[in-house]
C-alpha cells in the first residue's frame, strides 16, 4: 500500500519545495530625482502593475515572498509591503507624491545581472507626469457674460535683470512662453489679456516699483494672474515636485487640494467645481516653504511702496469678496493643470505676495513646478509640457469666468 502511495505525496513535496522557494526582498536605490525598485524575478515570471494612488501594486502569479512591512524614507518611497495571497505574491510600493495611470512610474524589464532571469525595474517619481503633446485647445464658448467682454491681465514673473529661480531654465524664460501660450488660449475664447511684459523686460530695475507697476494694470480689469516657476532649498531639491497656486489672504490659512479636473470639455452646466472636493489626498510637506526670489519684495525691509502705482480697491468689491473669489480662481486653475499634467497636487495656499495682496481684482500666483528639481526641471524645458501647463491655466480661467465671475 505504501508504493501505491508514495509517488503522489512525493511529487506533491517537490511541487510545494519549487513553489515555496520565495523571491528575494526588492532592491531600493536612491536616485536624483527618483527612487529605484528592482524586483529579480524568474525569466517565466509575469506580473501585473496597478496604481492605486497612494500606492503601486505588483501581482506576481505563481509566486512566493516573505510577507513583512519595510520602511524605507525616500521622498518617493515611504516603504513597500510583501504579501503572500495563495499562489500570488503581492508587492504595495507605498508613494507619498503618488500614481495614476499617466504619472508618478516608469517601469522597465531587463535581463538579469547573472543567470537566465529577469529584473523588474520601477522608477518612482512625483516629476514623471504627462508629457505627451496636447490636442488642439477645444472651443470654449461663453454662455453667461451677455456679451460683454472679459479682460484679464497675465503676468509673466521677474524678466530683465530679475532671472529668478534657475535651473535647466531661468525662471523669466519658461515664465514668458507659458504666459505667451496662456494669451494665445485667452484671445482663442475671446478674453481681452493685458500683458506685464511681452518680452526679457521690467518695468523697473527696481524689484518694487517694477511690481507695483505691475499691478497697477489690473485696474478696472477682471482679473490679474502672475506666473511663475519654483524653487527649494538644496536639502529639498530632490523631493520637491509639483504645482501649487496662491492666493492672498490676512491670515495663513491651511491649504487645500481640489481634484484633478477632466482633461476634456465639459459642458458649463455641468462644470467641475474643485471647491466640492478639497480634501484630497495630502502631498508632500512645506516644512520650511518654497523658494521663488523676486515673487514678492524682501518681508525684512520691504521699503516704501510707490503710491503713485497702486490703485484703491474699486468700491464694487471688498477685501473679503476679493480674496473669496481668488480662493476660488486659484482653486479652478490647479484642478483644470492638474488635469491636464497629472503632476503631483502641492494644494491651493494663501500668501502674501506682493502682486496679489495689492491687486483690486481677484488674483492669483501660479508655480508650475521645481526649476531645481532633477527631472520636473527639465519637464519645464519640454514644449509639449509646456503647452498643458499653459492650457490648464487657461481652461481654469475660463471655466471661472464663465461659472464664478461677478458681472458688474
Amino acid at each position: 500500500m505504501s508504493r501505491l502511495l508514495l509517488p503522489l505525496p512525493m511529487a506533491a513535496l517537490l511541487s510545494t519545495s519549487a513553489l515555496a522557494q520565495s523571491l528575494p526582498p526588492p532592491r531600493i536605490g536612491d536616485q536624483p530625482g527618483f527612487a529605484r525598485v528592482v524586483l529579480d524575478l524568474p525569466k517565466e515570471a509575469t506580473y501585473q502593475i496597478e496604481p492605486l494612488g497612494a500606492a503601486l501594486r505588483v501581482t506576481l502569479p505563481n509566486q512566493t515572498v516573505t510577507p513583512g512591512l519595510h520602511f524605507v524614507s525616500l521622498p518617493e518611497l515611504a516603504g513597500y509591503v510583501l504579501e503572500q495571497h495563495e499562489d500570488q505574491a503581492v508587492l504595495i510600493l507605498l508613494t507619498p507624491q503618488g500614481v495614476t495611470p499617466r504619472s508618478g512610474y516608469k517601469t522597465m524589464t531587463l535581463a538579469a545581472l547573472q543567470g537566465e532571469g529577469q529584473r523588474l525595474v520601477i522608477d518612482l517619481s512625483g516629476a514623471f507626469v504627462d508629457t505627451s503633446p496636447l490636442l488642439s485647445f477645444p472651443e470654449f464658448r461663453f454662455v453667461k457674460s451677455g456679451g460683454r467682454r472679459f479682460s484679464v491681465v497675465v503676468d509673466a514673473g521677474h524678466g530683465g535683470p530679475d532671472p529668478g529661480a534657475l535651473g535647466p531654465v531661468a525662471e523669466k524664460v519658461v515664465n514668458l512662453e507659458v504666459a505667451l501660450r496662456v494669451r494665445r488660449f485667452l484671445q482663442n475664447a475671446g478674453v481681452e489679456v493685458i500683458m506685464t511684459r511681452e518680452s526679457d523686460t521690467a518695468f523697473s530695475p527696481d524689484k518694487r516699483t517694477d511690481l507695483a507697476q505691475r499691478v497697477a494694470l489690473a485696474e478696472g480689469k477682471d482679473l490679474f494672474v502672475s506666473i511663475h516657476a519654483n524653487a527649494a532649498v538644496p536639502a529639498r531639491a530632490d523631493g520637491w515636485c509639483g504645482l501649487e497656486v496662491y492666493y492672498h489672504s490676512p491670515e495663513t490659512t491651511r491649504p487645500f487640494f481640489p481634484s484633478p479636473a477632466p482633461l476634456l470639455p465639459t459642458p458649463p452646466s455641468l462644470a467641475l467645481n474643485p471647491l466640492e472636493a478639497l480634501e484630497a489626498a495630502q502631498p508632500p510637506s512645506m516644512q520650511g516653504g518654497p523658494l521663488d526670489p523676486g515673487a514678492q519684495p524682501s518681508l525684512e525691509d520691504p521699503g516704501p511702496i510707490p503710491p503713485q502705482s497702486l490703485p484703491a480697491p474699486t468700491p464694487q468689491m471688498t477685501s473679503l469678496r476679493r480674496m473669496e473669489l481668488s480662493r476660488t480662481l486659484a482653486a479652478r486653475v490647479l484642478s483644470y493643470t492638474l488635469g491636464a499634467t497629472a503632476a503631483v497636487n502641492r494644494g491651493v495656499r494663501s500668501a502674501d505676495f506682493f502682486v496679489i495682496r495689492y491687486t483690486s481684482v481677484p488674483a492669483i500666483l501660479v508655480e508650475m513646478g521645481y526649476l531645481s528639481h532633477p527631472i520636473e526641471g527639465q519637464n519645464l524645458r519640454n514644449p509639449h509640457y509646456l503647452d498643458r501647463i499653459s492650457y490648464g491655466i487657461a481652461r481654469g480661467i475660463l471655466e471661472y469666468l464663465e461659472n464664478d465671475h461677478p458681472f458688474k
